[in-house]
């Protein structure tokens, strides 16, 4: 009889607060918050000084940042460059988040492609403009475009940030090789191709 294996997950997102994509004038000033959340602030184009606590840091495009819980954080732009920004809140409980605290990380390809996708289900699942920072809370469309697009939110959110754990939190294991697959590419396997 066949036995089945548990999954557990090692993160996940409870609730979503916010989701935002920002562009701002380069002279934006917003006077800062603190919250019992998550937020990740991500630089899609330009640049901005991120304040985190007492910590002022320069993000460029493709930086991540993390703002824990209760942290007072700020968005500042450098009066040059305008920026273009991805933030998004969270709760998120999961024993794991404690790696991302502090942490001034850079987004690659997969992670840039969960961004997007976040972005573009956001826009099928929320009334409102994803640019409005006076948006106090977010409001489903009356009619989804997509079914199950809240999901698909929550599971690219989980998703990036388990990408982002095990490029920078975990050891690499060495790869396993499954001997059913060729062992040069274009002998005929199309899943082992792609």
């Amino acid at each position: 009889m066949l036995k089945p294996v548990p999954v557990e997950p090692v993160l996940s997102v409870k609730e979503l607060y916010t989701l935002y994509y920002f562009h701002h004038e380069s002279g934006y000033r917003f006077a800062g918050e603190s919250h019992d959340f998550w937020e990740l602030v991500c630089v899609d184009r330009g640049e901005i000084i991120a304040v985190a606590g007492d910590r002022q840091l320069a993000l460029k495009k493709g930086n991540i940042l993390f703002h824990k819980p209760n942290e007072f954080h700020n968005v500042l732009t450098n009066g040059r460059i305008s920026p273009s920004l991805v933030v998004i809140g969270f709760d998120c409980h999961s024993p794991c988040m404690k790696a991302f605290e502090d942490q001034l990380m850079n987004v690659q390809d997969t992670e840039k492609e969960l961004l997007a996708k976040i972005i573009v289900e956001a826009r099928n699942t929320f009334d409102g403009r994803l640019d409005d920072p006076y948006q106090e809370k977010l409001v489903f469309l009356e009619k989804q475009a997509s079914f199950g697009a809240p999901q698909l939110i929550r599971h690219y959110l989980e998703q990036l940030m388990i990408h982002l754990y095990r490029r920078y939190f975990s050891y690499p294991l060495p790869v396993r090789t499954n001997h059913l697959l060729p062992a040069k590419p274009g002998t005929g396997n199309d899943t082992y191709n792609r």
